[in-house]
């Protein structure tokens, strides 16, 4: 299947479904085919907050930010994440597209021991229900795209004995860009992309060469660090870091907003 796209919908605060799923709608009903992989962290913290139980964060030496996932929050965060994959299904349905939610498409090796910075000091997580992406169903999305349909995919994974593990959403959607040969990875979420400057809008990195990324990696923090994780581990033709939060995110992206990042087959190198 040819002109395959992902797209990596971000679940933090203050990104709306709305805009984001009109402008993907409009272009599955023109024939391009997407498969759509979304993120929860908003949704797991309000539900995590209501039910007295709030979120955690881990950070790693190396300033990788990742959701303490012990039992409990795995409960919450399954909960929230299915909330969402149904959520997102029936709006597209609703907008013309049909689509089919996955909530078992991925597959995950459980992280048996997480060092991470508490107070300053370094510390072993053993109790941590997350893993690292090992595969994807791509053959199941394959048949779903060719038969007309609209995968969307959940940020769950199942482990090696069938677990449920908590996985990264951006190295998730990169996993099916691989695995998928994508011409196109974009991953919007609620910043306007790679910033010079986290405080100033104004300096964003508009683009650079997949090879050069080692350069721009010290300006990454935070979530940013996995995204740009994901742009290299996805080896999609181009991938695209951009503003969800704007009128027709999607197609603003792929007009050009955000930072383009471009791999070496691509043909072209988006200039910085």
């Amino acid at each position: 299947m040819t002109n395959l796209n992902v797209l990596k919908l971000g679940g933090g605060a203050g990104i709306g479904h709305d805009a984001v799923l009109r402008d993907l709608a409009g272009r599955v009903r023109a024939g391009e085919n997407w498969l759509l992989v979304h993120g929860t962290s908003a949704a797991a913290n309000r539900l995590g907050e209501q039910l007295g139980h709030p979120a955690r964060t881990l950070t790693t030496a190396g300033g990788h930010v990742s959701r303490y996932t012990d039992p409990q929050t795995l409960e919450i965060y399954c909960m929230a994440a299915g909330a969402v994959n149904l959520e997102l299904t029936a709006a597209l349905t609703r907008l013309g597209v049909p689509a089919v939610g996955l909530t078992s498409a991925v597959r995950a090796q459980r992280h048996a021991a997480i060092r991470a910075l508490v107070n300053g000091r370094q510390v072993v997580v053993r109790d941590d229900q997350s893993g690292a992406v090992t595969g994807v169903d791509a053959d199941l999305v394959r048949a779903l795209l060719a038969a007309g349909r609209a995968p969307v995919v959940a940020p769950i994974a199942l482990g090696d004995q069938g677990e449920r593990l908590n996985v990264d959403g951006d190295l998730a959607a990169a996993a099916f860009a691989r695995a998928l040969d994508a011409e196109t990875l974009v991953i919007l979420s609620n910043v306007p992309g790679l910033l010079r400057d986290v405080a100033d809008p104004a300096s964003l990195v508009p683009g650079f060469a997949l090879g050069e990324l080692a350069r721009y990696e010290s300006l990454a923090a935070g979530r940013m660090k996995k995204k740009l994780m994901a742009v290299q581990e996805a080896c999609a033709g181009r991938a695209i870091l951009a503003d969800a939060r704007i009128e027709s995110p999607l197609s603003a992206a792929l007009a050009g907003a955000g930072t383009h990042i471009i791999a070496e087959r691509a043909g072209h190198v988006a200039h910085v």
